[in-house]
């Protein structure tokens, strides 16, 4: 992979290329596998990277994701439009509220989203 380690702060960010391959169950984990190496806290995915089943939440894929970087006490951010996503699922919609509520992740606009985010005393994770 061609991603790279960014810093918003002290938060070293693996940040994964907007060009590429979709991101199924098995590059999201090896996504995990990346931070970890590189000691990174977050990982930064362009949504167009997200595989489709990441936004259909019976297919379990998103949830284990989460699951999986919380048990390594890493967080994430999808950069980009998910309001499509969002539309055609409730369900969608309250994870993502959710998700931007808490700590552990959240869908920001772009990467200048995620770095006022970040860089907000109460939510640097």
């Amino acid at each position: 992979m061609n991603d790279s380690i960014e810093y918003i702060g002290t938060t070293r960010i693996l940040r994964t290329e907007t060009q590429g391959p979709a991101l199924d169950g098995n590059g999201l984990r090896d996504l995990v596998g990346d931070a970890l190496g590189h000691q990174a806290e977050w990982i930064a995915v362009p949504v167009q990277r997200l595989s489709p089943d990441f936004f259909e939440l019976r297919s379990g894929m998103a949830g284990q994701w989460l699951q999986m970087l919380v048990n390594y006490r890493l967080h994430f951010a999808v950069l980009g439009d998910v309001s499509g996503y969002r539309a055609q699922s409730e369900s969608l919609d309250a994870w993502i509220t959710e998700c931007n509520r808490g700590r552990d992740g959240c869908f920001v606009a772009d990467w200048g989203a995620l770095l006022a985010r970040l860089s907000a005393p109460a939510c640097a994770g």
